[in-house]
């Protein structure tokens, strides 16, 4: 397997999540592939920008791994993209540096699948809702490949879910995406 980065998004990794937690636990398992948690490096959100874009020149695939909020990405990974896919670096005129490179999405959302869609309570598909990061791969000369997205993956005690359940999924997500990264490798 080649080379694999996985920028961590969730703002509360090891305090706040139990599906990312787990999805993340099973990627820890993998020898080839390096794991940055945005918010354990960057608590104050100052983003070292040479150490990250060093990151991404080592790898060959780029995974964005994160909890679905308000209908995008988390703060803490909209700062990343922000910064450190830069004019000159990522995109431009001589902003090739990510040419070729694989670029996969690794989501949970909280909602059930039939929220998202014209008829749905979100009104939008997840495909819709993801363009803006699908363009950004595009503009940074990146290989988009099928995004990895498990609904249901939000646990609530007596509200929302059963947690049992919840980690199932999130296993299951963890080795869909196992098995995604390593058909592109």
């Amino acid at each position: 397997m080649k080379k694999t980065l996985v920028i961590v998004g969730h703002p509360d990794l090891n305090g706040g999540s139990l599906a990312n937690r787990l999805i993340v636990d099973r990627l820890e398992q993998e020898s080839e592939m390096e794991i940055r948690n945005l918010a354990e490096l960057y608590p104050d959100f100052a983003i070292d920008i040479e150490a990250e874009q060093d990151a991404l020149l080592r790898a060959d695939t780029i995974v964005l791994q994160f909890p679905f909020h308000w209908y995008s990405v988390p703060g803490i990974l909209k700062e990343w993209i922000d910064k450190v896919l830069a004019y000159g670096f990522a995109y431009g005129s001589t902003g090739t540096k990510l040419n070729g490179k694989n670029f996969l999405l690794s989501s949970t959302i909280g909602g059930p699948v039939d929220a998202y869609c014209r008829e749905g309570y979100n009104t939008y598909t997840i495909e819709e809702l993801m363009r803006p990061l699908h363009q950004t791969a595009k503009l940074c000369g990146m290989n988009y490949i099928d995004p990895v997205i498990s609904h249901g993956m939000i646990y609530i005690p007596d509200v929302y879910n059963v947690k049992e359940e919840v980690e199932g999924r999130a296993r299951e997500h963890g080795e869909h995406l196992v098995a995604s990264i390593a058909k592109v490798a």
